[in-house]
């Protein structure tokens, strides 16, 4: 066992070390002392490396392979993720954000290094092949679809219908060991509930759907197809890219110089956006990547005609307040765009203009003729003016 990667345990809490025993279900039945607990840990990661990196999700996979691919204390910048990642919990790498936070640092300690560098792309290479990554955008897919969902709806979207009771209790067992199933699973009102990592607060979630929404009793019913789509590359999830909105979505995004992990983050900003209740400050930031990207927009036809893509995939994808339904099924929750937003970023002299005659619209109603200290108040009240409204400018 290198020496290093129990000195690395060491300066961790020891509610650090149990959280990551856990994670695990590697927690002693004797919990003791914490220099037992990083004994415990330390042995556990290094007897086998591949028994816990098995259990890790894909994103942490990918992560720890670009890593290992950059050396040990080499440092990666990444588009940072809504929510942390595992291996960035358990403070497998070191992390830190830059830039303003609009980038993530990351590098992986030499003692971890030398425990996955050998085995990782076996690792991801077999979970490729076996099905195992395809069973976790299923999963991971179905609970964003939803954002919050019972776990019966959950197990009945995800569950296929086969005849093969034998095929059914693998697939069982393969769901109910998962990570996923545990780390996003939520109590509420004496129920569990599986949460999409992307919610952030799905208690306030919960009260908007039976405040505002309680008309939408159902849960939307999910194919598969649909399900992985969304699950697919973790963290920067996004529904529909298979769908006529989504094709048009991504198509777009790439005229515009969206390319590789800025492509996926940008399309996944788009569908956690459209998740939200449709305002001019949601508006605004639904179209956010074509603002961003106005300086590459030949014209307002054309940014109106991009803008108009964007909305039509929002009111396209599943809405986590309509229970998985979306604006299109329901009538709820459609965006629209008005005519003339965003006009001053094409057309500056347009712009003015309509500025101009909104001030002129604006002069005509508010302004006052010339009124004398000794006139009438022109309010009615039938005090002079320098008594009345007069006083406050004398």
């Amino acid at each position: 066992m290198p020496y290093s990667i129990k000195e690395l345990l060491s300066s961790r809490s020891r509610e650090e070390i149990l959280a990551t025993l856990d994670y695990f279900n590697a927690v002693p039945r004797k919990q003791g002392r914490k220099e037992d607990l990083v004994k415990a840990l330390s042995s556990f990661l290094c007897d086998d490396p591949k028994l816990w990196l098995n259990q890790l999700m894909e994103c942490d996979l990918r992560m720890l392979q670009r890593l290992c691919n950059a050396g040990p204390g080499n440092p990666i910048e990444i588009i940072p993720a809504g929510f942390p990642t595992v291996v960035e919990v358990l403070r497998f790498v070191d992390a830190d954000k830059i830039n303003g936070g609009e980038l993530l640092r990351v590098s992986i300690p030499e003692p971890f290094y030398n425990l996955v560098s050998a085995d990782i792309d076996d690792i991801i290479t077999r979970k490729e092949n076996d099905g195992s990554f395809k069973l976790e955008h299923l999963i991971l897919g179905a609970v964003n679809v939803f954002g919050v969902v019972p776990l019966r709806t959950f197990v009945e979207s995800v569950v296929p219908e086969v005849d093969d009771f034998e095929q059914l209790r693998v697939f069982a067992h393969s769901l109910a060991s998962h990570p996923i199933m545990r780390i996003y699973q939520e109590d509420y009102l004496g129920e569990s509930y599986m949460v999409s990592p992307d919610v952030e607060n799905f208690q306030v979630l919960m009260k908007d759907r039976r405040k505002k929404y309680k008309t939408v009793r159902r849960y939307a019913r999910i194919g598969a197809s649909i399900a992985e789509s969304c699950g697919e590359n973790s963290p920067f999830c996004a529904f529909g890219r298979d769908t006529v909105q989504g094709r048009a979505l991504f198509d777009m995004l790439e005229k515009l110089g969206y390319v590789g992990d800025e492509l996926l983050y940008t399309a996944h900003l788009v569908w956690i956006n459209s998740q939200y209740e449709p305002d001019q400050h949601n508006l605004e930031i639904l179209l956010s990547p074509l603002t961003d990207a106005a300086q590459d927009i030949d014209s307002y036809e054309q940014f109106t005609e991009y803008a108009q893509i964007i909305i039509d995939y929002a009111n396209s994808a599943p809405k986590w307040l309509l229970k998985g339904h979306s604006a299109e099924e329901t009538g709820m929750m459609r965006y629209e765009l008005p005519s003339g937003m965003f006009l001053e970023l094409f057309d500056e002299d347009e712009a003015a203009k309509v500025a101009e005659d909104i001030m002129k619209v604006f002069d005509s109603v508010n302004k006052v003729r010339p009124v004398g200290p000794d006139d009438p108040c022109p309010c009615g009240s039938g005090l002079s003016y320098r008594f009345c409204h007069g006083r406050h400018f004398s």
